[in-house]
């Protein structure tokens, strides 16, 4: 049996990984196993791992180094798969001979309960000081690095003094999760579960906006680099549009068309005379013959933007001179492999409501198995 690699307290994904075997391994035990107990490496089990980077690269060679160094794990690689894509993508970790052994010595975890069975047993204790459901806080474990499970529950339980605060959720995880910000990230759900009468403070969704002096229509972009070309009169394409820029997916929050729950913010050349009427049909207080577009990477991601995007701004459809263009340098090979710029997990969004898109784009980039930037349009 080795000692713990020094960095392996320091790497909370990997120590999940480990932990999870564990959990496995208490709930099958030895004596009814009948095939080796393994996780594949995907974005849920280890989701640093597939964001492109550095980053990524150190955590395979961690973990390759608790295969080759430290005898813990096999690799077992995916066949046949794409020559561009990483190594790592979906390869399957089983335990060596002296696994089991070695990970139980580095997590102190003897046989018995499991780490989640465990979390449980915490939140059942001090169910009496939730008014809500704690169905949802037992369902998953939640760990953060070097605090038990426990003191981390208190801190659940510290949030009912904040009720009615006021606070965002960033406000209130910074407050209560020892500065960290992003901590309730996604758990405001939970928060309501726990807490049925929790008032927390809409985060208003920042939204640049440019209105030339003559307007002809609406263009959400979904870049930053085009948008700010676009802005500064380089691009001939979007001459008389309103320019929207919202950063991705964030258009599609229900807040967004609500006067508290986004910020416009207009460039210092915009027409000023146009903001009000701009604003009106914004706030749904008034229709225009405006036609909305939206123009983003042709790929499937842009393209569920894109879907998304209708659930609040119903008539806009993908901008044809924007994608012609591009769909143009697809047909002419000009293109990138999903695999090529870590994409290969984007989900074909099947319609988006458009007929232009569902019609010409997705079954374009289907057959043609490629994407291409929204970048690549200069002028």
């Amino acid at each position: 049996m080795t000692t713990p690699p020094v960095w392996l307290n320091d790497t909370v994904e990997i120590m999940e990984l480990c932990n999870q075997f564990i959990d496995r391994l208490n709930k099958q035990p030895a004596s009814v196993r009948q095939q080796p107990v393994g996780i594949t490496l995907n974005k849920k089990t280890i989701p640093s791992l597939f964001r492109q980077g550095d980053v990524a690269d150190n955590l395979w060679d961690l973990i390759k180094s608790l295969e080759e160094d430290h005898r813990v794990f096999h690799i077992r690689k995916k066949q046949q798969q794409d020559p561009f894509a990483p190594e790592y993508l979906q390869a399957r970790l089983t335990l060596q001979d002296e696994g089991e052994e070695t990970l139980r010595s580095w997590l102190q975890r003897e046989k018995g309960l499991s780490s989640l069975q465990e979390w449980r047993n915490v939140v059942a204790t001090n169910r009496h000081h939730f008014p809500g459901k704690i169905e949802k806080l037992s369902a998953h474990r939640i760990a953060v690095q070097g605090m038990e499970e426990k003191a981390i529950l208190d801190v659940f339980v510290c949030l009912a003094d904040y009720q009615q605060a006021g606070l965002s959720l960033r406000q209130l995880s910074s407050r209560c999760f020892y500065g960290d910000s992003k901590f309730l990230d996604n758990r405001e759900e939970l928060i309501r579960e726990l807490y049925p009468n929790f008032y927390i403070a809409p985060r208003p969704v920042m939204v640049s906006v440019f209105i030339p002096a003559i307007v002809e229509g609406i263009l959400f972009i979904e870049n930053q680099d085009t948008y700010t070309n676009a802005i500064a009169g380089n691009m001939a394409l979007c001459k008389n549009h309103i320019l929207v820029y919202m950063a991705g997916f964030k258009g599609s929050a229900a807040r967004v068309r609500q006067p508290d729950g986004v910020s416009l913010h207009y460039h210092c050349k915009s027409n000023k005379v146009m903001q009000q009427q701009l604003e009106a049909w914004w706030f749904t207080q008034q229709t225009n013959k405006w036609p909305v577009f939206f123009w983003g990477d042709l790929d499937y991601s842009g393209m569920a933007i894109l879907k998304a995007l209708k659930q609040r701004f119903n008539e806009v459809c993908a901008w044809p001179p924007g994608y012609q263009l591009m769909l143009t340098l697809l047909r002419q090979q000009k293109s990138h492999q999903p695999a090529m710029t870590n994409k290969q997990a984007q989900q074909d969004p099947g319609t988006t409501g458009c007929e232009f898109s569902d019609e010409i784009l997705l079954p374009a980039m289907r057959q043609e198995k490629k994407f291409i930037d929204q970048e690549i349009v200069f002028e």
